[in-house]
């Protein structure tokens, strides 16, 4: 008998040809995350400054991030590790952590969201269309990393909702 499935939380795990630095860039600053996840994002320092849009986020800095179909989300940067690991608030009580491990011929990314909603029947929800939605954004940072492709349809934005993406 194996145990019950753990709706709490999930990994998503992708490989990139590139150097680390650069996988890392994509993840800790607004302009990186601009270029596969997020239509706008602003990173602000612990003491209120806006970060510049290329500079990799801090422990501590806060964000706000606004997907290309107007949903906004705010949050924290718990944990920056340069070249490492990216922990950041994710949707209220979520957790995400990014971590980059070296692979033969590649930069391994390890996304782990923790603290999806566990009751019937947001259980499903929120673990299911996060992972979808992850795997879903983590493609395009293959495709921009290695091919400078953007798979995101910017002319049809509501075609981007995340809520939408992996549903019929």
């Amino acid at each position: 008998m194996t145990d019950a499935y753990d709706w709490s939380r999930f990994a998503v795990t992708m490989h990139y040809a590139a150097p680390r630095e650069r996988v890392f860039d994509y993840w800790a600053s607004a302009i990186g995350l601009q270029s596969f996840f997020i239509g706008e994002a602003q990173h602000v320092d612990a003491d209120g400054n806006p970060r510049a849009a290329e500079e990799r986020a801090q422990t501590g800095d806060s964000y706000t991030w606004e997907f290309l179909h107007g949903f906004t989300l705010e949050g924290e940067f718990l944990e920056v590790v340069p070249d490492e690991r990216v922990v950041f608030t994710f949707g209220g009580d979520m957790r995400v952590e990014v971590s980059l491990h070296d692979a033969e011929g590649a930069i391994e990314v390890k996304l782990e969201q923790t603290g999806c909603a566990t009751e019937d029947p947001a259980r499903a929800w929120s673990h299911v269309n996060c992972r979808s939605c992850w795997i879903y954004f983590m493609t395009n940072l293959k495709g921009v990393l290695e091919h400078g492709t953007d798979i995101r349809d910017f002319e049809h934005p509501e075609r981007n909702d995340s809520v939408s993406i992996g549903w019929s």
